[in-house]
């Protein structure tokens, strides 16, 4: 443990992160809510190989993060606060993934394996992921375990680094899907260019055995689930959706540029300090060593080749955060800079504290509703004095310039949250869902207009599956088979309705979700 003492209290900060996180915020539509009834309807069928979506075969994400919901579940009982500290775990084996690999591509640079911890936690968009409820950091961690094997492999060629490989293979596609080749691929390919070891031509025939070693891995699921959960479930999880978002994305579609912008945000905020810069002209005007090729294939290939894939989204690239967080580590690690200053980053929170200050006063309409000024007012005063004493400080040393700036995650995660609470809080389902299972325990049957994400389905603890509807003519058509049922719309804000029309309303994102009375449909928009 002596060697991980280091990473100890940047860990507490991240653990304090995501508590933050969990206390205001709570599962968000419509990503987080969908995963964890996919989960919900898991634990209630006792059918581990086929998820399921409003008892629809769901063939969009493999099952492990579900596995592990239910592992919680059976542990801590049916909650939805102790699942929400499964990316942290994760995440703090990505750090400890991050620091080993770390001192094995740059064995001499203790000062830069010490320090690392701290750049990772203080990368806002890695913190932030963390609090999500998503795959993308589970995934990270099998791509770090893979990548970490393989280093070892080259390096000392043993039976149990390869076995380490095929593991993190295997259980990365269970994360997520194949897509953990793609970030290995690079690294693979070019070994020979970044390895300080001779790379055999062994490493590469037992890397392919240990990849097919990983699939098999994944197949132990995949082919007994293809075969329970249909033809169409079969063609979903081994082919559909992942040719879908590589060739001609049905989401999220975007140019071959797009992650380029990105990279600033992920160097922040170091990028926004005079060591940061001294560091990169120490990098790129020095010959590169082994370790800092590593990292130019790592990153380079990896977002060269997601920037082929049609689909895009910024955590899709999730494994490099680490990567970007392990460069500036070594960048920061070897400038020449002695003074440890970070004027722009406290001038950028004066400038945001001031945007907080002035918000409650220039903003009108439905946005002005949301802000409580007495949190606005104490978020704004937290970044001021970050800023004022950013401008002011002058750190002594290296350590303690990366330590207080790798704070600004928890600050600006906090203010965030606290700035947002009023609409955080109205888009918590919960009661609205609990109305839906009132419903349900009467036998009443209730039908969602429009497509479903399964929202409601565990919030309210729902055993049956909605009745999809998605014509007015259906809406007839169910009306007058179910005329004591209910059906689930959504209408915008400013839109009156009638409320002896509806069982229940609450917020959803920028509308209003409704619970009508079926029998009372019709009678459902008050004329102007």
């Amino acid at each position: 443990m002596r060697e991980y003492r280091d990473l100890i209290l940047p860990i507490a900060i991240l653990t304090l992160i995501v508590t933050i996180a969990i206390y205001f915020r709570p599962l968000l539509i419509l990503d987080e809510t969908r995963y964890v009834s996919v989960a919900w309807e898991m634990f209630n069928s006792g059918n581990y190989f086929v998820p399921t979506l409003n008892n629809l075969p769901y063939d969009h994400k493999p099952p492990l993060l579900f596995w592990l919901i239910n592992l919680d579940w059976h542990l801590f009982g049916v909650n939805e606060t102790s699942i929400r500290f499964i990316p942290l775990l994760f995440s703090i084996g990505n750090i400890i993934l991050s620091y080993k690999i770390y001192k094995e591509i740059f064995q001499d640079d203790r000062v830069g394996a010490k320090l690392l911890a701290w750049v990772i936690v203080g990368g806002v968009i890695y913190s932030f992921y963390t609090t999500l409820f998503m795959f993308d950091i589970m995934l990270s961690f099998w791509v770090l375990l893979s990548i970490y094997a393989g280093i070892c492999a080259i390096k000392y060629d043993r039976l149990r680094d390869y076995a380490l490989l095929a593991f993190g293979i295997g259980f990365g596609i269970l994360a997520k899907s194949p897509v953990i080749v793609a970030h290995l691929l690079p690294l693979y390919l070019f070994a020979s260019y970044w390895s300080s070891s001779r790379v055999k031509f062994s490493f590469y025939i037992k890397g392919l055995f240990a990849l097919m070693a990983g699939i098999a891995i994944a197949l132990i699921w995949a082919i007994p689930a293809a075969k329970m959960g249909g033809e169409a479930f079969a063609y979903g999880i081994f082919w559909g959706q992942y040719a879908g978002r590589a060739v001609n994305a049905f989401a999220h579609k975007h140019s071959f540029w797009w992650y380029l912008p990105w990279i600033p945000i992920l160097l922040f905020p170091w990028i926004l300090s005079s060591s940061f810069w001294s560091g990169l002209k120490e990098f790129t005007k020095n010959s590169l060593n082994s370790g800092e090729k590593f990292l130019i294939v790592w990153i380079v290939g990896t977002i060269l080749i997601f920037s082929l894939i049609s689909g895009k989204q910024i955590h899709y690239i999730a494994p490099e955060f680490l990567a970007f967080a392990i460069v500036t580590t070594r960048v920061i690690s070897i400038s020449k800079d002695r003074r440890y200053k970070a004027n722009f980053l406290g001038v950028f929170f004066i400038i945001l504290s001031t945007f907080l200050y002035t918000t409650p006063f220039i903003i009108k309409g439905y946005i002005s509703t949301l802000i409580d000024i007495k949190a606005n007012l104490l978020a704004a005063t937290i970044l001021l004095i970050y800023g004022i004493f950013l401008i002011k400080k002058e750190f002594n040393s290296k350590e303690s310039f990366i330590k207080v700036l790798s704070l600004n995650s928890l600050i600006l995660i906090f203010v965030i949250h606290l700035v947002a609470h009023i609409y955080l809080k109205q888009q918590n389902l919960t009661n609205f869902s609990k109305e839906i299972l009132k419903l349900e325990r009467r036998g009443i049957e209730v039908a969602h207009f429009g497509k479903y994400h399964n929202q409601y389905r565990f919030l309210g603890r729902l055993k049956r599956p909605l009745t999809i509807i998605y014509s007015k003519n259906s809406i007839n058509e169910y009306i007058k088979n179910h005329p004591n049922g209910a059906i689930i719309t959504y209408l915008k804000r400013d839109i009156k309705y009638n409320k002896k029309a509806i069982i229940a309303v609450t917020k959803f994102r920028t509308q209003n979700a409704l619970l009508v009375k079926a029998k009372e449909w019709n009678k459902l928009l008050l004329l102007p």
